[in-house]
């Protein structure tokens, strides 16, 4: 049994930085209950939860003619049902078994349960149990098979191939996936007959599956859902006596409210994380936290440390090498540095400036063996934006229609979203007549959505 802080953690340091406790607001943000919320965006996961991005202090006039964008749907069930916030329970969470609990209940029910979105002080109680618990692995008594390494090899391979995977499948599929492999994890961690350090390493196993299915929730609109699978995804990153694993989890949730809440609980959430995880941190994985942190200061007004945190962040992704970066970070490379610096310069109301950025994001995305839709989605439509909020329109229906062709191959909220909002922003620019043949386009390429995944009708 291990009695470990977290190596590097200076409380005191956390103390001094700025709090957030003007910040206050509902549990749930009234644009989050009716999705609309005053940024556009998402990012991918496991990849990057791993965005789509409108200006932070700017909110949407109006809907485009005939079309309701996924992001403006509602993400939960309606308001007259009893949801629990997301965060329901989280000192039972952090009990000797409230983890298995937990992991119990996301393997056991049939569909993922809904959950209300949380913010501001919610959210920094959670970061901060991370921070403060101590590692104290729950007690089995061996029963059932044996867990050896090659066993754990396996799943920790299926984990990366489940990661590679959701680039190309939409939130939905990849829910089902994390579902089946975590129900396997928790049995053998429950009843297996397994070493201190196999034991960690499943634990490590459980916390990506949960990760990712917080992802998927993202990707389907479910913010609250999202956020509750990644507090059981911390929860269990600290068993596994992983802070880095942990401040990916962290990043994952903030850059969700950089997108759909308070680009300053972002802040906080990234402020935490390099804390958590220290110099244990990679720098692929201190290069996307500086970009997160570029994009979440801009949202909340803080130009000069969002360019600090841009140049930092292209410092750093030039100075990291693939053999150091872990599993989970296979996604990061100078395009999404790339792609946060140009978010960062238009959400700060620098849309020329950030042109360059976006067309270097794509360019590096072009070198790619693989296919990356949902990226690529991302990054036209984002580029689309800036165009049409420097008077191009022509270039930014063309960008966007080379983005509906690319999300036809993959069945993603996300996707809709990003080109929903595209639509949203030329109409607005005064040119319905070619908003509406964009999503004339969109309707007739991606079709009617499934029954839980967001719309463009």
């Amino acid at each position: 049994m291990t009695t470990q802080a977290h190596p590097g953690w200076d409380s005191d340091g956390l103390r001094r930085r700025p709090e957030t406790a003007d910040r206050t607001r509902s549990t749930v943000d009234a644009r989050n209950s009716a999705g609309l919320p005053d940024t556009a965006g998402h990012r991918q996961s496991g990849n990057r939860q791993s965005g789509n991005r409108e200006s932070g202090n700017r909110q949407p006039g109006h809907q485009a003619a005939g079309y309701q964008a996924a992001g403006h749907q509602p993400a939960g069930p309606p308001v007259h049902e009893q949801i629990a916030p997301a965060n329901t329970g989280l000192d039972l969470l952090w009990t000797d078994d409230g983890l298995t609990r937990e992991l119990l209940a996301m393997t056991h029910a049939r569909r993922p349960h809904r959950f209300l979105p949380v913010s501001g002080p919610s959210l920094d109680s959670a970061a901060q149990r991370w921070l403060a618990a101590r590692t104290h692995h729950e007690g089995v008594v061996p029963t059932g098979q044996l867990v050896d390494d090659p066993l754990v090899r396996g799943f920790e391979d299926r984990v990366d191939a489940l990661r590679r995977m959701s680039d190309v499948l939409g939130g939905n599929d990849v829910y089902a996936l994390s579902r089946t492999e975590l129900s396997i994890t928790v049995r053998l961690l429950r009843v297996g007959t397994h070493s201190d350090a196999h034991q960690a390493r499943l634990y490590a196993v459980a916390a990506e599956l949960a990760r990712l299915a917080g992802w998927a929730m993202y990707d389907v609109g479910q913010y609250g859902t999202a956020q509750r699978c990644w507090l059981i995804a911390l929860r269990a990153a600290h068993e596994a006596n992983s802070p880095a694993l942990g401040a990916n989890v962290l990043r994952c949730m903030a850059e969700q409210v950089t997108w759909y809440g308070q680009p300053a609980d972002a802040v906080s959430l990234l402020h935490r994380a390099q804390a958590g995880a220290c110099y244990l941190l990679s720098a692929i994985e201190r290069a996307v936290i500086a970009a997160d942190l570029a994009v979440a200061h801009s949202r909340t007004g803080n130009s000069e440390d969002a360019a600090a945190e841009t140049e930092l962040a292209y410092t750093l992704v030039d100075k990291a090498r693939p053999e150091d970066s872990p599993p989970y970070m296979y996604w990061a490379r100078r395009k999404d540095v790339a792609f946060s610096a140009g978010e960062a310069l238009l959400s700060g109301g620098s849309p020329e400036a950030a042109i360059p950025h976006f067309e270097a994001a794509l360019d590096d995305l072009d070198e790619l063996d693989e296919e990356v839709p949902r990226d690529r989605v991302e990054f036209l439509s984002r580029l689309g934006i800036a165009h049409v909020r420097t008077g191009n329109i022509d270039q930014a229906v063309a960008l966007g229609h080379q983005a509906v062709s690319c999300a036809t191959m993959i069945d993603s909220g996300m996707t809709r979203r990003d080109i929903a909002r595209l639509c949203q922003e030329i109409e607005q620019a005064g040119a319905s007549a070619r908003a509406a043949g964009l999503l004339d386009h969109a309707r007739d390429a991606l079709g009617p959505a499934g029954p839980s995944s967001p719309s463009l009708s």
